[in-house]
């Protein structure tokens, strides 16, 4: 143990050292605020003021509350009709209650909203506009007040309070909102009624070749079949498009075989789907998408395998000589932005690039930097898992900045789900997943190799990370699946063995507050049974156990996960439900159990002292005891490399600082696995023999 002790000094010492003169730079103001408002009078909570004018809150007593300091002059309730703030809350809140002055010197209740957990900053807006009676500019203790709801000891930061008019997505989604959620959910349901409905005939398989697709399946009579490009779903696909006359035999099975190419098109025909109607325009069964490939439509490339779960995620760039290598990872994840490599306009710096019929342009700068970390993980014989992201940037009217974020996205989403609501934009996502699937499975390894392809990022938080507005759980996944599907058969035309991974937090059987956010376990019943319905495909789950409070380390003594089905939180701690669930013929492909990544978690040090790099440290040693025996899972890809408070709310998950100071993670993280394990695991175990710390 006195080596243990000598790095904990040396890394603590180097750690602070550097804390020190990071917090000498001089803090710039981020304020977008049009009022910006400050804090009074709070109740019932603790309340530290940090740098960049950021409130770090704990919830205590039994009504935790704030007042905002008198709102400064210049205030007008006619314009200024949104109260708007920031916050970070790894464990989320109940909701808050915004109240406010009228005029007569009363309170009044303006609105409640749920806060959801936010692993990033996220905003939380209150609409004044529509109050009967306005807040009382000019009164001389025109405050607003935040009752804030939560566990007591919920610990949260809040930052950029301030007064604003609308913006323009608020005002144009304010318009007709209530019809907006009627028609959703009236598809939502027509498109299960369609999904779960009886039919004459089915479809067999949907086999590509090089130039040709074959069909199979049975009928009772006379049909006619469709083909449904990517843009449509399946439920409102257009009949019309018949590509080919059916005529069963006599035993009612029929074959056949329609061009890759439409005459006189350049679409690419292995991406859709296909479906049988009748003569009068009625289906007579359900759609199917291709469920085989000639071999000679693929390369020939290996099957990559590793022999340990350890891994890193979000790879910085890297060099043959990178520090990362020292730790022994055998798997990584890539986030890959997608607009940041492709765009169908011209732009300075952008080179020309045909697909099927139109120009797009390619970031080649980008591109070749990828395929520089690329081949040094392939020479390292590290396994690559993409996670791909959809920008949700704005300019100022509210218009995307990209063709490819989803219309019907809001603003406050980090990243936006795939447009695949029109050929245009669909054709600007299928070229950029062209793009990529080809590139990095080329034999020669000339770009590097991809072998996973996750996609989107933790979509049961939607609202957050992968945003399509407030909608139906089946109609995100209705969206969510064929941007799923496009990956994977796309994917499957080059790399035999591409896989995708649908992206979801530690959250189980409990959904967090707030719209856009979905149950983990709904959600991959639905996705099963919808995947199942237009054939089945080789999916898999990538998983995010963080421990159930982000905040604290000690997933060992986490309160509320269990070992049902029915646990509110997958972590560490029970972490081998998931295999389990997961093992349920229902769910297998082949009569094989889906491939598991746990892409995303780590342990965070709530601050850089000794005590609490050791609490760290034996998250990590404490979480491989747990899954080295579970064969399903095939990587754990942790959480980060480098510390990034100021991005992530306080959160120090890395194992090197924001400075690059080794922590005593890093030494416990390139152990793990050889022999040099065995020194710290009496560290571990006596961390975790210790009463609960917070």
């Amino acid at each position: 143990m006195t080596h243990v002790r000598n790095i904990l000094r040396a890394a603590v010492f180097i750690a602070c050292l550097a804390s020190l003169l990071h917090a000498a730079a001089p803090a710039t103001d981020g304020s977008r605020a049009e009022i910006s408002l400050s804090p009074g009078p709070f109740r019932d909570l603790k309340l530290v003021r940090q740098a960049d004018g950021v409130l770090g809150i704990t919830l205590e007593g039994n009504a935790p509350h704030f007042w905002t300091a008198v709102v400064p002059a210049g205030y007008d309730p006619a314009r200024h009709t949104v109260f708007a703030l920031e916050y970070f809350a790894p464990a989320g809140l109940e909701s808050v209650t915004l109240r406010y002055r009228e005029p007569s010197g009363g309170m009044a209740v303006a609105e409640t909203k749920a806060a959801p957990l936010a692993e990033s900053w996220q905003p939380l807006a209150f609409d004044l506009g529509g109050l009967e009676v306005k807040p009382a500019a000019g009164h001389p203790e025109m405050r607003f007040h935040l009752a804030l709801h939560g566990r007591p000891g919920a610990q949260f930061q809040l930052r950029r309070l301030h007064v604003r008019a609308a913006t323009a997505e608020e005002k144009r989604l304010a318009v007709g909102r209530e019809q907006r959620q009627a028609e959703r959910a009236a598809d939502a349901t027509a498109l299960l009624a369609e999904l779960r409905a009886a039919y004459p005939a089915s479809l067999a398989t949907v086999q590509v070749g090089l130039k040709e697709i074959t069909v199979t399946g049975t009928a009772t009579t006379r049909a006619q079949l469709v083909g449904i490009p990517p843009e449509l779903p399946s439920h409102r696909a257009a009949k019309a498009s018949v590509v080919a006359e059916i005529q069963p035999d006599a035993s009612g099975n029929f074959r056949v075989n329609v061009p890759r190419l439409a005459e006189g098109s350049e679409r690419d025909r292995a991406l859709w789907r296909w479906r049988l109607r009748d003569a009068q325009g009625r289906w007579l069964s359900l759609a199917r998408w291709p469920t085989a490939y000639e071999p000679t439509v693929a390369r020939k490339l290996p099957r990559l395998t590793a022999p340990h779960q350890k891994g890193l995620g979000g790879i910085p760039s890297v060099t043959a000589g990178h520090e990362i290598f020292d730790l022994g990872i055998r798997h990584a994840t890539l986030n890959v932005v997608l607009h940041a490599l492709i765009r169908d306009t011209p732009a300075a710096g952008w080179t020309p690039w045909p697909f099927e019929g139109r120009t797009y342009f390619l970031n080649e700068s980008r591109l070749r930097a990828h395929d520089t970390t690329l081949r040094h993980l392939a020479a390292r014989e590290v396994i690559v898992s993409a996670i791909l992201l959809v920008g949700n940037g704005r300019q100022p009217d509210g218009t995307p900045h990209t063709a490819m974020t989803h219309p019907e996205a809001e603003a406050r989403g980090t990243y936006s789900i795939p447009n695949l609501t029109a050929e245009a934009p669909a054709q600007l996502y299928r070229a950029a997943l062209h793009l990529m699937a080809e590139r990095w499975s080329r034999a020669d390894g000339a770009h590097g190799r991809v072998a996973n392809w996750i996609m989107h990022n933790e979509v049961d938080q939607a609202a957050t990370w992968t945003n399509m507005g407030a909608q139906p759980v089946a109609r995100y996944l209705e969206t969510y699946l064929r941007s799923a599907r496009l990956m994977h058969h796309t994917a499957r035309l080059f790399d035999p063995h591409a896989r995708v991974f649908i992206s979801l937090t530690h959250h189980w059987a409990k959904q967090s507050s707030g719209s856009g956010t979905y149950i983990v376990r709904e959600m991959l019943e639905l996705f099963a049974e919808m995947a199942r319905a237009e054939g089945d495909f080789e999916w898999g789950v990538a998983y995010h156990p963080y421990p159930q409070n982000l905040r604290n380390p000690d997933a060992w003594n986490d309160r509320d996960p269990t070992d049902t089905f029915d646990t509110p939180y997958i972590t560490p701690k029970n972490i081998a439900v998931l295999p389990r669930f997961l093992d349920q013929p229902r769910f297998h492909f082949a009569g094989q159990p889906r491939g598991i990544l746990l892409s995303e978690q780590g342990f965070n040090t709530p601050t850089l002292s000794e005590a609490d790099q050791r609490r760290q440290a034996a998250g990590l040693i404490y979480v491989f005891r747990q899954i080295r025996p579970l064969k399903a899972i095939e990587a754990y890809h942790l959480h980060r490399y480098q510390d990034m408070p100021a991005g992530e709310g306080g959160l120090r998950l890395g194992i090197i600082t924001e400075t690059g100071a080794h922590k005593l993670g890093w030494e416990v993280y390139r152990a793990l696995g050889t022999p040099r394990e065995a020194e710290f695991a009496p560290l571990a175990d006596e961390v975790m023999a210790r009463p609960q710390s917070k």
